[in-house]
């Protein structure tokens, strides 16, 4: 199969990921992030002399060139010296957290919730070589799944990594729920689709950004359980839905306290009703997941 046209890499590209295959220009790079941290400023500058003091690198005129190949794409020269540019902050995180490395092992945890496909109670979170996973294990179905980088493991227990993972679902929805795309920040185009096991089948709603191509894929039961009007239910009877993680949320679409009424598949279009106490809300979703609530 070729690569797609739009997908040709330009050699600018390649030229600016080349310049970062040297450990002296990575030490140059870790060297303005670490006075960054010491200062606790961002875009901290360091003079030519600080900057080479500051790196293990024999000659001033071998710095300098290593120096050159990072200037623009990941270093700003300025008057006052050098900082890092918004790439070579980038490159300084991922070096830090470790996400080339092999994700950290963690012993399978049994979790609350419901499976949405057999409505069993019989989840597990595991960790199947980087990519994090809630399944049933009474339909073997998967109900969540997400990379799982080295450093969300690292000096996390297994629970606290599990409680991790609520609160970064959620942080990604929040920015899906301005089209901004968790991963790039770019825009996001929205779709609903169904995602099936089995016989059955769940409604999902895919978001995908223009940029990267990151895809995230939610149930549509998630953008009614955090409209306001929602959002103000569950509080009143106790519940926090930020503190809720993904898994349990699917409890409330079991035992029908979320409920869902498909209108029509093409475009799709739906009529929810939440239930606490005998307090009801009825919603509507349209097909870009703008979610309103019915009088």
């Amino acid at each position: 199969m070729g690569v797609d046209q739009n997908d040709q890499i330009d050699q600018e590209v390649v030229d600016a990921i080349s310049a970062l295959g040297n450990s002296q220009r990575l030490q140059i790079l870790l060297a303005l992030g670490e006075v960054e941290r010491e200062h606790h400023e961002q875009r901290f500058t360091m003079t030519f002399t600080e900057l080479y003091d500051a790196v293990d690198i024999d000659s001033t005129s071998q710095f300098s060139y290593h120096l050159n190949q990072l200037v623009g794409q990941f270093v700003s020269e300025t008057p006052d010296g050098y900082r890092l540019t918004y790439s070579g902050t980038k490159i300084v995180r991922v070096i830090r957290s470790g996400v080339y490395e092999s994700t950290s092992t963690f012993e399978d945890q049994e979790v609350s919730g419901a499976c949405v496909f057999c409505d069993e109670t019989t989840l597990l979170a595991t960790l199947d070589v980087d990519q994090f996973r809630i399944r049933c294990t009474s339909c073997n179905a998967i109900l969540i799944t997400d990379f799982c980088p080295q450093s969300q493991t690292r000096n996390r227990t297994s629970e606290e990594v599990i409680e991790s993972f609520c609160y970064r679902i959620w942080s990604m929805y929040i920015l899906l729920r301005g089209g901004i795309c968790p991963e790039c920040f770019g825009p996001v185009d929205t779709v609903v689709s169904q995602y099936e096991h089995g016989e059955n089948a769940q409604h999902i709603y895919n978001s995908s950004c223009r940029e990267c191509q990151f895809l995230v894929s939610m149930p549509v039961e998630v953008p009614v359980a955090f409209y306001p009007a929602v959002l103000s239910l569950f509080w009143e009877h106790g519940i926090s839905v930020l503190d809720v993680p993904l898994w349990d949320l699917y409890e409330y679409i079991t035992s029908d306290v979320i409920v869902m009424e498909v209108i029509s598949d093409k475009p799709f279009e739906a009529r929810f009703t939440v239930t606490l106490n005998d307090e009801s809300l009825s919603l509507r979703m349209d097909d870009t997941v703008t979610v309103t609530l019915e009088p």
